[in-house]
This record gives structure tokens, C-alpha cells and sequence, in this order.
């Protein structure tokens, strides 16, 4: 036995032992899980949430629905981006998964059950994603969406941030750029009913550190989840005025209007 063969064998029975003494439960559907791949799901729930795949908008990053495509795997823009007289503030949004199932509950988790773990397998969906769809060589910087210093604080670190050091390395001419800060706490955006009041609540939310030098540069916006779009859109705008070129959006999930996670996690602050 080699010792490839020796290390396999010891790791199977570590997790033997592991899942005797301390049982693990997928965290949707509650069945015993007998690997740590993932260690909070299970891989019916993980693989069965529906991911974003082609055709989808190549600006807001919305699926088309079935049947629109006429059977093409070439992205195009959707009916609103298409006519939108005003362009957007960031170039592009591209999302790894609907915000939905076991990925919609493993972003709960992360942000507001203390589980920085679960990074991992979300950044190894956004990893799957800017692999297939980005041009990973052309970023300067890859930019987390900041948390409020005191929420930060509470919680122990911006789930944004821990999400972009996971793709980091595919990336090998960017780096992680820090000095876009959020000036003030926001609410969810979900819990606000019209999109004055979702501009309104991030209006002003957003600023750069002294520092700050995004002159020419592309930058990747790194976020968990894109509910109403008016966080990225602020952020993005901020990025827009300290001289950023490009500015494409990459987040976990996207929330699909309509949908039962449209209006989740109300009365939380991000």
C-alpha cells in the first residue's frame, strides 16, 4: 500500500469515527450525511437547487424562461435590459444559482448562523460559474459588497469577503481590494415594496477609503445574493466614479422576482 492509499484510508476512517461520535444531518432535508464534502448538505438537496444556466440575460443575469431560446445556448438580453434607456452603472451580473433550496439556505446560514464554512462550497459554485463565463485574466481587482463596520463586527466577518478569497486563485492577475466601505447599516432589501425606497435605503450607503485607487481598472463585484439589485447598482456607481472602466457584478444567487425567495429573510439587516 502506498502512501497515497495509507492517507485515503486513514481519512475514511477519521470521518467513520467522526460520524459516529459527532452525526451531521443534511440541514434541508435532515439525512444522516456520510461525508464532509460539503458538511451542511446533502448531495440530492446541494445538486437538485437550481442553478443558472444558459440562455440568461448577459446584463441583469436573469434565466430565460424555458422555450424562449428556441433550444440556443447563446445568452441575449431580455426584454427590460434590452429597452433600458438609462445604462446601468455596472456592465454585467452573472449568477451561479437561483436563490432557492439548500443555496438559498446555505447564504442564511452563512450570514446569519455564525457558519463561515459553507463559503466553501458556495465559492466553489461561483468558481464553476466565472470559470464557464468570464474571462478570468482581464480583472484587476476583485471587490467584496462591504459590510457596516458594526455588523461586521457582530457577526465576525463579510461574507462577501470570504466568498472572493475562494475564487481568488482563479483569478491570477487580480487582487482583493478592500476600500469600498459601507458608510451606514442598511435593511434588506427585500423588506422595502417599492424601488424608490430600495434606491433611497442605499442611496449615499457607499464610499471609498482614502486609499482607494480604481483608475482605469476592471474590477469583479463580489456578493452573496442580488435581491432588488440596488445594492450592486450603488456600489457599482460608487466604483464607476473612482475611475473603474468595468465593473461586472458575480454573486452566488440571484433572487428571480416572483419567486417565494423574492421576499426572503425580512426584517433582517445585511
Amino acid at each position: 500500500m502506498n502512501k497515497g492509499d495509507i492517507s485515503a484510508a486513514a481519512r475514511e476512517w477519521t470521518l467513520t469515527v467522526k460520524n459516529l461520535t459527532f452525526p451531521i444531518f443534511c440541514q434541508q432535508c435532515r439525512i444522516r450525511l456520510l461525508t464532509d464534502d460539503n458538511g451542511y448538505f446533502c448531495p440530492t438537496c446541494w445538486e437538485s437547487s437550481p442553478r443558472i444556466e444558459r440562455p440568461f440575460c448577459p446584463i441583469c443575469g436573469k434565466p430565460h424562461r424555458a422555450g424562449v431560446g428556441l433550444g440556443t445556448r447563446s445568452n441575449f438580453r431580455c426584454g427590460p435590459c434590452s429597452t433600458q434607456k438609462k445604462p446601468y452603472p455596472y456592465d454585467r451580473v452573472l449568477a451561479a444559482a437561483r436563490y432557492d433550496g439548500a443555496i438559498q439556505l446555505a447564504i442564511k446560514r452563512l450570514k446569519f448562523n455564525d457558519k463561515p464554512r459553507i463559503a466553501r462550497p458556495l465559492g466553489e459554485l461561483l468558481r464553476e460559474q466565472a470559470e464557464r463565463e468570464l474571462d478570468c485574466d482581464a480583472y484587476d481587482y476583485i471587490v467584496p459588497v462591504p459590510l457596516h463596520r458594526v455588523r461586521r463586527r457582530a457577526r465576525g466577518f463579510n461574507q462577501a469577503e470570504l466568498l472572493a478569497r475562494e475564487i481568488l486563485p482563479l483569478f491570477s492577475d487580480a487582487v482583493i481590494d478592500t476600500s469600498l466601505v459601507r458608510l451606514r447599516p442598511t435593511h434588506v432589501q427585500s423588506r422595502l415594496h417599492t424601488d424608490k425606497q430600495r434606491k433611497e435605503s442605499v442611496r449615499g450607503a457607499f464610499g471609498l477609503s482614502r486609499d482607494a485607487n480604481f483608475d482605469k481598472k476592471r474590477v469583479l463585484l463580489i456578493d452573496d445574493v442580488v435581491t432588488t439589485g440596488a445594492t450592486i447598482h450603488e456600489c457599482a456607481t460608487v466604483l464607476k466614479k473612482g475611475g473603474a472602466t468595468v465593473v461586472d457584478v458575480l454573486a452566488v444567487a440571484l433572487a428571480i422576482p416572483g419567486s417565494d425567495a423574492d421576499s426572503a429573510d425580512l426584517g433582517r439587516k445585511e
